[in-house]
């Protein structure tokens, strides 16, 4: 990804600086790519709740196009994604084949919107696959599991061992909280109208006013002097209280690490041959498991369009992996390093590094 990491955001939250070995100068220079997967987070959108004294909950009147939904801008955000993924990947993938790419999604329709539309800036058809002279764009499936049974994008199918190991979670860091901690939620519990006591009501309200503000209405008086500030870390620190510790991570981040990485392995030892791009389209806390199940510990909440993408690269009859992050739509993708490793990671280190959160079964482990 040579042009995405010539340009490097002030305001990317997280500033690593990139020592270049001679393998990664020979990466840079030679057509070594073999497979690139992409997830990226959903488009801007409109609020997915409302809250008892919202001003703005009347959603036929506020929200038309409906609760949680991808607005006009999100649907531009991820299609100039697109457009920037097809400029830096046109030499290694021309043109849209079933074959060679495989589309994901969260089963929300924010998600399948948000890459239908990356879809269309990045596969704009050409040549045969012009089926219509008064549209610039070709269907391409997508494909999702309901979220009952989704174990990778919005995992919430059925795993009680998760979901008891969170709530420890959640009580170890209650015990820790502060008397101004309670004041806190005793204060939005007034203004809000609903019960706040836990962080998991913080960040619920918290996502609903920043939505009504991204949306530009003004948010009430009373949300002066908390939000965002006082609001917002205990929003952060809800998004990686589901992958707290090593536990949490197999379950909730694991599962999807396991997945790519398993693409990579098969790919390195001459399977999917025609395989070229994976994609997948998720949310905030998608990105921030997943991340944290490779032990990058310090990201924050990724914006709309935020993506991770992963490149495998054959070189020597060696593999390696690299990695680049953007923490919005709007800005550049820029490298990172695999924790514990080298740039590029040789793919051997980077299972070796990951083996705990891909291990076991889901439905096994759910259930111990």
């Amino acid at each position: 990804m040579k042009l995405l990491i010539t340009k490097v955001n002030i305001l990317v939250i997280l500033v690593v600086y990139i020592s270049r070995d001679t393998t990664a100068e020979i990466i840079e220079d030679l057509d070594s790519l073999q497979l690139v997967t992409v997830l990226h987070r959903h488009g801007h959108r409109t609020p997915d709740h409302t809250y008892t004294n919202d001003p703005y909950k009347d959603v036929e009147k506020y929200w038309p196009i409906g609760l949680g939904q991808l607005t006009n801008k999100g649907k531009l955000q991820l299609y100039n994604l697109g457009k920037l993924f097809r400029k830096e990947y046109k030499s290694f993938l021309p043109k849209y084949s079933f074959k060679a790419v495989r589309v994901n999604s969260s089963d929300y329709d924010r998600t399948h919107m948000s890459t239908q539309c990356l879809l269309a800036g990045w596969f704009r058809p050409e040549g045969d696959q012009i089926w219509n002279d008064e549209i610039a764009w070709q269907p391409i499936a997508v494909h999702s599991v309901p979220t009952n049974k989704d174990q990778t994008l919005a995992p919430l199918a059925p795993c009680p061992r998760f979901w008891m190991e969170r709530e420890k979670v959640l009580m170890e860091l209650a015990s820790k909280e502060t008397a101004e901690d309670k004041e806190l939620y005793e204060y939005l519990t007034e203004k809000s109208g609903d019960k706040i006591s836990t962080i998991d009501d913080v960040a619920s309200l918290y996502t609903n006013l920043q939505m009504e503000e991204f949306n530009h209405y003004p948010l009430p008086e009373w949300t002066k002097g908390v939000y965002p500030e006082k609001m917002q870390e205990k929003t952060e620190t809800c998004g990686i209280s589901f992958t707290w510790n090593k536990i949490l991570k197999k379950f909730y981040g694991g599962s999807l690490v396991k997945e790519m990485f398993h693409q990579f392995h098969e790919k390195s030892k001459g399977g999917n041959a025609d395989r070229k791009l994976f994609v997948y389209s998720a949310h905030d806390t998608t990105i921030i498991s997943f991340l944290r199940a490779l032990d990058f510990e310090k990201f924050k909440i990724p914006d709309f369009g935020a993506s991770v993408i992963l490149e495998l690269h054959k070189l020597y009859n060696q593999y390696y992996l690299k990695i680049f992050y953007s923490h919005a739509a709007e800005l550049v993708p820029y490298e990172l390093q695999f924790p514990n490793c080298t740039i590029p990671c040789p793919l051997e280190r980077a299972l070796e590094n990951t083996e705990y959160v891909r291990s076991g079964d889901w439905n096994t482990d759910c259930f111990k």
